[in-house]
């Protein structure tokens, strides 16, 4: 899958809810189940070039309330910054400071994990 292709699948998870239903549908035959436009043609019985346009329209609406909203460049930071706490954490190795250390790489992990 190609970056493009990945990060409208991502943005997808994150406000298919906003598309309308044939937009949501079509995101989710091309970008996840990898139907082609034709394939899709087919199952939604319209042209081809229909399904091209409102997939179009479509990524144009995930790009904008990604520019909105902001929530996978938000996401992507938090998980970068809980990286660097685990790295920058393990770095500190003074036993007294061990319970501490594995309280604050615990919290960052769970920072990480539920994204």
């Amino acid at each position: 899958m190609s970056e493009k292709n990945f990060i409208f699948s991502i943005l997808f998870d994150y406000y298919s809810e906003l598309l309308k239903d044939s937009q949501a549908n079509i995101i989710d035959l091309y970008y996840n189940q990898d139907y082609s436009l034709s394939e899709i043609a087919e199952e939604m019985n319209i042209s081809r070039q229909g399904v091209h346009d409102a997939l179009k329209r479509a990524e144009k609406s995930l790009i904008e309330y990604e520019d909105k909203m902001k929530l996978h460049y938000k996401y992507d930071r938090y998980y970068k910054s809980a990286e660097k706490i685990i790295k920058l954490a393990s770095g500190i190795t003074d036993e007294k400071y061990k319970y501490s250390v594995e309280n604050i790489q615990k919290e960052a992990s769970k920072i990480i994990n539920e994204g």
